[in-house]
């Protein structure tokens, strides 16, 4: 039998004409079974995950009235989790901007008050545009009892939800936990649209976005929170 430098030597219509053929064809079954074996553990669009927390705070800024201040006037990680008491009004957002990509993180309510608030603010773009404070953005409510609705702070998008104003009720209740327990919310932007899930519940889509990118954020808003496993895939 003849060695494999002496079998790639030949042309495919030698190999047809002369004997080696059925020599060759038991051995390139079990050879093209293993590529493909081992080509399947490497997916043509691999996912990338990244802890938006990391190890500090570093990559984060705080924002008031007053302009950017020093993340720690009102924001501590400390063991994974992201915490403030919100007596200092104003949002912690990300240096880095985003678009396309899932977010997803859990929240808890540390205080007993049934009007404890917040939210998620995605594609940030100009600070101040509402109220001095706020920036452009889109707002995933985190407020108790009503998760998932969604405000609209200087941008614009289409839902089916009721709309109050700025802010469009969500369609469907993911029966929040109680107060001091775990909620996990799901936001997905996608081109123009962004998705919302509260504890595996669609609770809000917004298309026809007038903006698609931007920083990631959430509000100190006068109410204890805490917030962990902030993971962005993309």
């Amino acid at each position: 039998m003849p060695n494999f430098s002496q079998i790639f030597l030949f042309t495919s219509a030698e190999i047809e004409k002369s004997q080696l053929l059925p020599i060759i064809e038991p051995l390139m079954k079990p050879i093209l079974i293993t590529l493909f074996t081992l080509l399947s553990f490497f997916p043509a669009n691999a996912e990338e995950k990244t802890d938006l927390l990391g190890k500090d705070l570093s990559n984060w800024g705080f924002m008031t009235k007053k302009g950017s201040e020093p993340v720690n006037t009102a924001w501590e990680l400390k063991d994974g989790v992201l915490s403030t008491t919100g007596e200092t009004t104003g949002y912690l957002r990300t240096k880095e901007e985003y678009k396309h990509y899932t977010l997803t993180f859990q929240w808890r309510w540390t205080s007993k008050q049934e009007e404890s608030n917040s939210g998620l603010l995605v594609h940030i773009t100009t600070h101040g545009a509402v109220g001095d404070l706020w920036p452009k953005s889109y707002e995933a409510q985190l407020h108790n009892g009503n998760a998932g609705d969604f405000w609209t702070l200087g941008e614009t998008l289409e839902t089916t939800g009721e709309n109050k104003r700025a802010r469009w009720i969500r369609i469907a209740d993911p029966k929040e936990n109680e107060l001091g327990e775990w909620n996990t919310m799901i936001v997905i932007s996608a081109e123009d649209s962004l998705e919302v899930h509260v504890n595996g519940v669609l609770v809000n889509k917004g298309k026809n976005l007038s903006t698609i990118q931007g920083a990631i954020g959430f509000q100190s808003e006068g109410f204890p929170i805490e917030l962990r496993n902030i993971t962005l895939t993309r």
